[in-house]
């Protein structure tokens, strides 16, 4: 004996519907949370080389600057270092025509030339000769345990050595 099917409902297609169980929503969630909570510390240490190396190259920027000032104009011209940050005054000027600001947190020290320990930025002058010749200087900057130390040639007001630490 044959039995009647019955009938299908509107919008059944005969299979079974599958969603996604609390349990697969839960293993996607968490593995998104791993991954951010991997990503933030790896970020956070980007972010601080990159303030640390802007502050070098503005640096850098001004030492070249003063550099080709003072090869360009026959006078001496120098970097002004201050406990914010550095400032070129160009030959024959008084005051600073451009600066540096250190971001927020930031520190420097210097140590000048055959000095045994570093001094504390306050208004030292790095003067560059209308030769191109400037003193030898090294220049730590520091944000909490992070540095960067560079060395500037005096021959070429450019970086000669770097190191760094960042954790």
């Amino acid at each position: 004996m044959i039995t009647p099917r019955p009938a299908a409902r509107p919008g059944w297609s005969g299979r079974r519907t599958r969603g996604y169980t609390l349990l697969e929503v839960s293993l996607v969630v968490a593995i998104i949370v791993l991954l951010v909570g991997a990503v933030v510390p790896l970020s956070s240490g980007f972010v601080r080389e990159q303030r640390l190396r802007d502050s070098v190259r503005g640096l850098l920027v001004l030492a070249k600057t003063a550099r080709t000032e003072a090869m360009t104009t026959g006078r001496a011209a120098e970097v002004v270092f201050g406990k914010g940050g550095f400032a070129l005054v160009r030959a024959g000027e008084e005051e600073p025509s451009e600066s540096v600001r250190l971001p927020r947190g930031t520190r420097y020290q210097l140590l000048p030339f055959g000095a045994d320990k570093s001094l504390r930025p306050d208004g030292q002058r790095w003067i560059f000769q209308p030769t191109g010749l400037c003193e030898p200087l090294t220049v730590r900057i520091m944000e909490d345990e992070a540095w960067i130390e560079v060395r500037f040639d005096p021959l070429t007001a450019g970086i000669e050595e770097e190191s760094y630490y960042i954790p």
